[in-house]
């Protein structure tokens, strides 16, 4: 048999037992045997006996895209001539 630990409502712990295990009155154990999509993390509903799969969100894309390479080794330039160029003048600190 197969059984799922439910906690906050959903199912936190999955393990498989020859009967249904005599734990404390407050842990919540229900019979999965057939239902072997379940999986730890999903929804359970006590009230429907029933689980589902949590939804994901989509991933956030990126604002700004990361620079490429080029972009990159021109800044760096840019970063090397202004800190030579406060050098030259004597102007100590000059940071961007």
């Amino acid at each position: 048999m197969k059984f799922a630990q439910i906690l906050y409502n959903k199912a936190h712990w999955i393990f498989e037992a020859e009967e249904k295990p005599a734990f404390a009155p407050n842990i919540i154990l229900v019979d999965i045997t057939d239902k072997p999509d379940v999986q730890e993390g999903w929804y359970y509903n006590g009230d429907t006996v029933e689980f589902t799969k949590p939804v994901l969100p989509n991933p956030i894309e990126p604002t700004n895209p990361a620079p490429t390479m080029e972009e990159l080794q021109a800044q760096t330039l840019v970063n090397t001539e202004y800190l030579i160029a406060m050098n030259e003048m004597g102007i100590q600190g000059g940071t961007l």
